[in-house]
């Protein structure tokens, strides 16, 4: 691993439709210049996703221009298609966000009874990327113990989906569950790190919810080894993910 090599594992990119905002190539660029950031996963909004495609498909246009980012793909609603790619060739993994229930607030239990369900399941497991999961705390429970092969992800410590000490506890023995810090409280960071080891944490700053620099401060004021760090800020991402530098 690169000797000081930052990698920020979670980052919007693009227009959100709902928000009326746009992350761009600029803005990105601009925070990762000011404290030392390597490469930055870019994923599409949810409501741009939602609505089309091509957002997915220039996320991997812009990742190709721009070598310092890294795409992931938005896992859609449409996901019940015969022909559906959760992942397809190209990016480095998934993001899944509240699957057809109330953005950010409510899960939509139903669709873990679908029957196309456990053939995407299959699929994503057969890909061998993480997916970035997000989810009330039961929703993700129920999925997880669907999805036993799975690398998954659960952003902010699990702060949108319930309280983080409940995530803590619910995938503590739950090796293939792991977690990135954006948008969590330093101590609450720390925590997870004492309980679970920084071999299962991520560094990430969701932008633009949160600032590059703000949340890597975070993540290197704490009290841990510079081994311990590395793992955080980019050893953890490569080894999950297969990114070649």
């Amino acid at each position: 691993m690169e000797e000081g090599l930052i990698i920020d594992s979670h980052s919007h990119f693009g227009p959100s439709l709902t928000l009326g905002i746009e992350v761009t190539e600029s803005d990105l660029l601009s925070q990762m210049a000011k404290c030392g950031i390597s490469y930055v996963v870019i994923i599409p909004f949810p409501s741009t996703a939602i609505a089309s495609d091509e957002i997915n498909r220039q996320i991997l246009i812009q990742a190709e221009k721009v070598k310092s980012f890294i795409p992931y793909h938005y896992v859609r609603e449409d996901f019940d298609r015969e022909d559906f790619d959760p992942i397809p060739s190209g990016y480095y993994g998934g993001k899944w966000h509240w699957m057809r229930g109330k953005q950010d607030m409510a899960s939509n239990y139903s669709v873990l009874k679908e029957k196309s369900l456990p053939k995407l399941i299959e699929k994503l497991e057969e890909k061998g990327k993480p997916l970035l999961f997000e989810e009330e705390l039961k929703f993700t429970e129920i999925f997880v113990e669907m999805a036993k092969n799975l690398k998954v992800i659960i952003p902010h410590l699990g702060m949108l989906g319930g309280n983080p000490i409940d995530f803590l506890h619910a995938f503590k023995d739950k090796e293939n569950v792991y977690f990135d810090t954006s948008l969590a409280p330093r101590e609450t960071i720390l925590k997870f790190c004492d309980t679970l080891g920084p071999e299962r944490i991520l560094f990430a700053s969701d932008v633009p919810f949160g600032r590059m620099e703000t949340e890597l401060d975070k993540v290197l004021s704490l009290p841990l080894s510079h081994r311990e760090k590395s793992l955080i800020l980019s050893g953890n991402f490569i080894r999950l993910t297969g990114f070649n530098i």
